[in-house]
């Protein structure tokens, strides 16, 4: 664990010398130039301490790295031709970058560097452009769980990326320009497909329809398992889940409960003060409620909750703005000690984390 709070730390040190009168108070405003400094320099230390992990680290890093040698095992002339081969059943994306890199002969440490550019140089991106507190959205990243994931789960978190690049265009309205993103994401995961009704939740007014959203999500308990096998049937790719070990029901649902509560909070915030919430990022936690629910009927549709719960980077740093209006210290070193806690519960007990090693 030493590691990653020292990680924490280094983040935690350069946001006080940045902004030596904002550290604690999170309703100044932010110099952009200093934001930038800040985002740069995270996004840097993200790649460095994703990039020279060892091989060992992450869920589904060693079938990325087996692939990747795997092709560079054959003759040079033939590995940009090469088909698909079970079990490297990626998407013609990611099967195309793993190929690319080993006609380069890129080594493991090379490899891990440049899947951590394509992760979190968007996000940071995405931070930048439309968080009021990068700070705050960096440790609700790492908290969460979006770092730990992405440091196995390559492909998705990828097309996660590549959606929040797309966000732009969902925001001026131009569908055309956010399919190309959306198709771009399918071809690193296909269930980048999810995104695409994000387009259309600006047509659906929040207003008044706290109760309604409520039910609709009680409703989704019930009826969860058969959205899953119609899902199913549409994508006969996933058939193969029906039966298998990650056809399993129920789960924790702390996270269910935590997406309940940024909702109820953000909901009743911005029913007072409209002007200081984005509305598709509270929209996006109800979609995110609802892939959580019925996730609970097959365990592998958890995987694509991520896409829209990681919208609460942005919707948090609002809340804590919002309801501590107040430059109340007490209240802010709670707030960390609480972001500390959820990020050592998440790390201590995932073995495909901790203990962490550095490349050797």
């Amino acid at each position: 664990m030493v590691p990653y709070f020292c990680l924490l730390l280094v983040i935690f040190g350069q946001w006080i010398m940045l902004f030596p009168h904002g550290q604690i108070s999170f309703n100044k405003p932010i110099n952009k130039s200093q934001k930038k400094v800040f985002i740069v320099l995270t996004c840097l230390e993200l790649i460095f301490f994703a990039g020279l992990r060892s091989t060992n680290i992450g869920a589904d890093t060693a079938i990325y790295l087996k692939a990747l040698n795997y092709y560079k095992s054959l003759p040079h002339d033939k590995i940009l031709n090469a088909k698909l081969i079970y079990p490297f059943d990626f998407e013609i994306g990611y099967f195309i970058l793993t190929k690319i890199c080993a006609f380069f002969s890129f080594s493991n440490a090379k490899f891990l560097f440049l899947i951590a550019c394509l992760i979190y140089i968007p996000v940071f991106k995405f931070i930048y452009d439309y968080s009021e507190n990068p700070f705050m959205s960096t440790m609700i990243y790492l908290a969460f769980g979006f770092f730990g994931y992405s440091l196995g789960i390559f492909r998705q978190m990828i097309a996660i990326s590549i959606c929040l690049m797309g966000f732009k265009y969902v925001l001026e309205r131009k569908l055309y320009y956010y399919i190309i993103f959306i198709l771009l994401a399918m071809t690193f995961h296909t269930t980048a497909i999810i995104m695409l009704p994000m387009y259309w939740l600006n047509k659906i007014n929040l207003e008044n329809k706290f109760y309604q959203i409520l039910f609709v999500e009680a409703t989704l308990f019930i009826f969860a398992r058969k959205i899953v096998n119609v899902f199913i049937f549409l994508a006969p790719k996933y058939t193969g889940y029906v039966g298998g070990m990650y056809d399993t029901h129920g789960g924790s649902y702390t996270m269910l409960f935590i997406l309940n509560i940024l909702f109820v909070l953000s909901y009743r915030c911005y029913m007072i003060d409209k002007t200081k919430f984005d509305e598709m990022s509270i929209k996006a936690l109800v979609v995110a409620m609802y892939l959580q629910v019925v996730s609970y009927s097959m365990q592998i549709f958890g995987r694509i909750v991520p896409y829209y719960s990681i919208y609460m980077i942005l919707v948090i740093p609002c809340l804590i703005r919002t309801i501590f209006k107040k430059n109340v210290l007490v209240s802010r070193i709670l707030l960390m000690v609480l972001f500390l806690f959820i990020f050592y519960i998440l790390t201590q007990g995932n073995a495909n984390l901790n203990p962490y090693e550095f490349i050797v």
